[in-house]
This record gives C-alpha cells, structure tokens and sequence, in this order.
C-alpha cells in the first residue's frame, strides 16, 4: 500500500508471466465493501440458519419416523387381539351353549367333576411375530395388559372346555350304564307267577321265586334284556336249556327253560338281540320262560328293570 491512500495488487500469471499490479483506492474499496459486504453477510446468515433448521428437522423426521413405527407395531397389535378375542369369543359362547345343551340332556344343575385351574398352551405363533421395541412405556403397558387380559379369556375358554370334556365322559359314562341296565321284556307274554314267596307248583310248599314266569308259545323268540356278554348258555338242571348273561356293574340276567339257544359262552350281545326261543325244557309245568334279574349276586324283582 502506497502512501496516497491505495492499495497494489499484484497478480502472478505463471513462472515466466509477468506480474500485473492494480491499484485500489481506500474510497473504492470502502464503497465496494459497503455495498458488497451485506448481501455477504446475509447470504451467511441465511445460511447458517438453513443448517440449524435443517438440523432441526432432521430431527422431527426421525421422531416421525419413530411414530410411524409405533403406530405401525400398535396396528398389529390391535388387529392380533381383535382377531383372537373374536375368535375365543366365539368359542366361549359356542362351549357354553353345548354345554347347556348336555347339562339339560343330562339332568344336572352342576359339573359332574370339578375343573382344576391349569396351565394352558405354548407360545401363540401369531403373538410371537408381534413386537413392542419401539413403543414407549405407557403403549408398552397398555400392550402387557391387553396380553395379560388375553390369557384370562383364553383360561376361560379351557375351563369350558374342560367342562365339556366332564360332561362329555359324564354322558358316555351314563350311556354305557344304561346300554348295560335291564329295562326291556325278555319275551312277549303275559306273567303267570311273580317275584317272591308262592306256592310251589310240584310241592304245594311255601317257597321263595326268585324271578317271573312269562307265559307264551313255544318258539316264541327271547331276547337279550341289555348289552352283556354272554357267561352260560346251556343245560342247568331244573332251570332246563338255560342262558346268563353278564352285563357288568355287578348285574346278570338268567333265561330258564328255553327251548334253543341262539349265543355261545363268550359271545357279546347287544339289547333286543334274539338269544334263544321260549320252551319246556327243566323244572317247568308248561312252555314259559323263567327270568331272573341279579344284582351283586342277590336277585331282585325283575318287573323293575322292564319299562317297555
């Protein structure tokens, strides 16, 4: 800078260029300044505040990105538990009318059995694909809850279900007693001599009957009064041609002075199935057929076991 108030400057073109001076005034570039210099320091401003904003909504971004996951696992969750509660709703309702339903077939007012509370199931595939990472505490809690409200409807669901294994084995359990009960006559015909203390026929003596006798025609086919299997079928002495069957829960029913026999020892008969046809064979004044119901070895009137 010279001392007339100007500057020099001094350009280098190369190594072999020569320089070029320029001299600038104090004024000039006062002027150059005065006008340049502001559209500078507002390009710097703006510049700087366009990084603060920037930085600014990279942040807000992110913490919509953030939103957007969490809405994104909420949605899942709530379609998994809308998809599950309809689901066991419908079992639930559908268990407790089936069960209503047996409890009237069955004549009970209770269970037959007590359900004991137990643990129930694995890890639900469809629950295990959901995840709660990106949730915060409060929609994270909600969440657990809405599982643990889950798993209280699902115990509810296997208790009644467990209800309807009860009442399920309950019926079989009857259905086979009944299968098994007397309760049909073993011959059409009409009684000619009952249960209990009689005259005898052949000694005019004071004795105890221990069935009925059921007159009929000879031929007249016999059936078997419940499902057995039969333990005699043959000659018994005064009892004649003669068939037993055992038909379990300590019950047996005798068929005396049969004319044939149509089942073997061993053989397994169902209620109405023909066993034998009615005769004279044995101890007897005419064709008929003696019958006996046992009940744990002691004999018992058989008019009670026919409800035909």
């Amino acid at each position: 800078m010279s001392k007339s108030n100007k500057f020099t400057l001094v350009l280098l073109s190369g190594d072999r260029g020569a320089p070029r001076r320029f001299a600038i005034s104090r004024a000039w570039l006062f002027r150059l300044l005065l006008f340049a210099g502001p559209p500078f320091v507002g390009l710097f401003v703006g510049a700087l505040v366009a990084i603060v904003l920037y930085a600014g909504n990279v942040e807000r971004i992110r913490g919509y990105d953030r939103v957007v996951r969490q809405n994104a696992e909420m949605d899942q969750q709530l379609e998994y538990f809308a998809h599950r509660v309809d689901e066991l709703t419908d079992q639930l309702t559908a268990l407790k009318e089936s069960n209503a339903r047996i409890k009237v077939l069955a004549n009970l007012e209770a269970h037959p059995g007590k359900v004991e509370p137990q643990g129930v199931g694995g890890p639900d595939p469809d629950a295990a694909r959901l995840t709660n990472r990106s949730l915060d505490d409060a929609r994270r809690g909600a969440v657990e809850r809405l599982h643990r409200d889950l798993q209280r409807l699902e115990m509810r669901v296997y208790s009644e279900q467990s209800a309807t294994d009860l009442l399920q084995d309950h019926l079989r359990e009857q259905q086979a007693i009944l299968n098994f009960t007397p309760s049909i006559r073993p011959v059409r015909g009409w009684i000619s001599s009952r249960f209990g203390y009689r005259n005898s026929p052949f000694t005019g003596r004071r004795e105890f009957h221990h069935g009925i006798d059921i007159v009929n025609r000879s031929g007249t086919p016999v059936l078997a009064t419940a499902d057995g299997r039969v333990m005699f079928a043959g000659y018994n002495g005064g009892y004649g041609r003669m068939v037993v069957i055992d038909h379990g829960f300590g019950v047996k029913t005798k068929y005396g002075h049969l004319a044939t026999h149509a089942v073997s020892v061993g053989d397994r008969v169902i209620r109405g199935q023909e066993i034998g046809t009615l005769g004279n064979s044995g101890r007897s004044t005419g064709p008929h057929l003696h019958y006996e119901v046992v009940v744990n070895d002691q004999t018992v009137n058989p008019v009670a076991y026919i409800v035909d």
